[in-house]
């Protein structure tokens, strides 16, 4: 009797698991792709501040340019702070 109670038991048990294995299986899948979308995020933030950083970097470097050209007197003063002007807005 004992061995029909603890084999009833073992069954049950072995069935819940198999029940249970989907949904935590699931459960284990939808936290990975939610981990792996905020990392998608995450990267796509930082790409776009150095995209930022890279354009103001341009527009330095274009200001500078300018700003050689004036001191050599290829361009006017007010041409220099027409193209500035154009640059920075």
């Amino acid at each position: 009797m004992t061995y029909l109670v603890i084999g009833i038991c073992v069954f049950l048990l072995i069935t819940v698991i198999i029940i249970a294995a989907k949904p935590i299986s699931m459960g284990i899948e939808a936290r990975r792709n939610i981990n792996n979308n905020n990392d998608d995020e995450k990267e796509k933030e930082n790409n776009d501040v150095y995209q930022t950083d890279e354009s103001n970097y341009k527009i330095s470097d274009e200001i500078e340019k300018l700003n050689q050209l004036r001191k050599v007197g290829a361009i006017s003063d007010e041409e220099f702070k027409k193209a500035k002007k154009k640059l920075l807005d």
